[in-house]
């Protein structure tokens, strides 16, 4: 998820994005998931887990949920080109709970063909102090989605098997995959259970470009580049599935 552009006289970079998060949808729960889906995505053991009385299921709310990733540029001529804002607001997936055992599963996918670059909204939440052009936006989006490889890598994917510290304002373990890659790192999570029918999901953590097989794009011997860090926040809404 990252892109910069050299555009005639300008130069700019490229750069990527993903994400991760949690959640829901309200119920009777939807458990089809809209377009396609990763060949291991669990779908149906978040079917089954929905029918335990013990436990909870709840769904992604991909409208009302957003995954943001900052792309910086680097580089002695850095100011040559555009930190770039990559959202996807097409995050899927399902969380598992079950409080009386102390159990938390969560599962989550998005399609990186569906990523959007630089909204305009983004861009001045962040304070960002360029603007790219149309066409910078629109070259930006083309190298991203060839960088990434998306014919072969379409998803990007993130497991919990033991999410149970969110809910304590404590580190989670997850793995995240992208590019054909699969790491595990701690994930800094805050849940807002105010709602029994819904879960507010909030966080943010950063990824290396380089960790996944990417290699940060840069010119003229790196005075133009792309940094290897993407920042990623996310803020998501859960929503409960009911019981049949």
């Amino acid at each position: 998820m990252f892109d910069y552009l050299l555009n005639m006289n300008k130069f700019a970079a490229f750069l990527l994005l993903l994400f991760i998060g949690l959640s829901g949808c309200s119920g009777p729960i939807e458990y089809a998931i809209k377009s396609n889906q990763p060949a291991n995505f669990p779908t149906d053991f978040y079917r089954q887990a929905s029918q335990d009385n013990s436990s909870h299921v709840y769904k992604i709310d991909s409208r009302a949920s957003k995954v943001v990733v900052r792309v910086r540029r680097g580089g002695l001529m850095a100011k040559l080109g555009h930190d770039h804002i990559v959202a996807s607001q097409q995050l899927q997936g399902f969380i598992y709970l079950d409080q009386t055992l102390g159990r938390c599963r969560a599962d989550f996918f998005a399609p990186l063909a569906t990523m959007e670059v630089d909204n305009l909204e983004l861009r001045a939440a962040a304070g960002m102090d360029t603007q790219p052009t149309a066409a910078d936006i629109i070259a930006t989006g083309q190298n991203m989605l060839k960088s990434l490889e998306v014919g072969d890598f379409p998803f990007a994917q993130l497991h919990s098997r033991d999410c149970g510290n969110a809910l304590v304002d404590l580190l989670v373990q997850i793995d995240f995959s992208l590019h054909g890659v699969k790491r595990s790192q701690l994930l800094s999570v805050n849940v807002d259970q105010t709602k029994t029918s819904e879960l507010l999901i909030s966080g943010e953590f950063s990824v290396l470009q380089s960790d996944y097989g990417i290699q940060p794009f840069s010119i003229m011997n790196g005075l133009i580049r792309v940094e290897d860090r993407l920042d990623i926040a996310f803020d998501l809404i859960a929503k409960a599935a009911k019981k049949e």
